[in-house]
């Protein structure tokens, strides 16, 4: 007996609003609204776990869910524009990571031309490393330069991976 195409539909809802990690942190009514959102940038081919993430963070920050579900669309937002700028076939880790250098103001331009620059190979590290960069106070413009010089050379991603761990120069201020 095949199940009503109405509950294979309604199947993903269903699994997503029993995710523990959400229904451990939120009211009933919370875990649902924030499900919707989830679940709606989850039919759209979006990844849903950074979602997921994002709300357990504000959760854990004491955000209320109001406030939460405005992140969660501001980031739905920003995985839509990695994805319209890398392309349909992008890996999920690297439309995520994307979705935070957009955030955090990287142009998609830049965006674009690094993934030309890596000629197929994964985002994450340069982009990780651009953004573990500014996290720790260097200049969005002294990180692009880092990171765009390495990528224009075809570096591998143990070189990003060296910028973040190395210590801080005072040039680098």
């Amino acid at each position: 007996m095949r199940a009503p195409l109405l509950l294979l539909c309604l199947l993903p809802a269903a699994l997503a609003a029993q995710d523990p990690r959400l229904s451990a942190r939120f009211s009933r009514e919370a875990a649902l609204r924030i499900t919707a959102v989830i679940d709606s940038a989850a039919a759209e081919g979006l990844p849903a776990e950074p979602l997921v993430l994002r709300a357990l963070e504000g959760s854990i920050k004491g955000a209320s869910p109001d406030r939460i579900l405005l992140v969660l669309g501001r980031l739905r937002t920003s995985l839509h524009s990695a994805r319209a700028t890398l392309g349909p076939d992008v890996e999920a880790a690297d439309l995520t990571v994307a979705a935070a250098a957009l955030q955090a103001g990287v142009p998609e331009s830049r965006v674009a031309e690094l993934q030309r620059w890596r000629n197929g190979k994964p985002l994450t590290a340069p982009l990780g490393a651009y953004l573990d960069l500014v996290a720790r106070g260097v200049s969005g413009e002294q990180a692009w330069t880092q990171i765009s010089g390495l990528a224009q050379r075809r570096a591998a991603d143990r070189e990003y991976i060296g910028l973040v761990t190395a210590p801080r120069r005072p040039e680098d201020d």
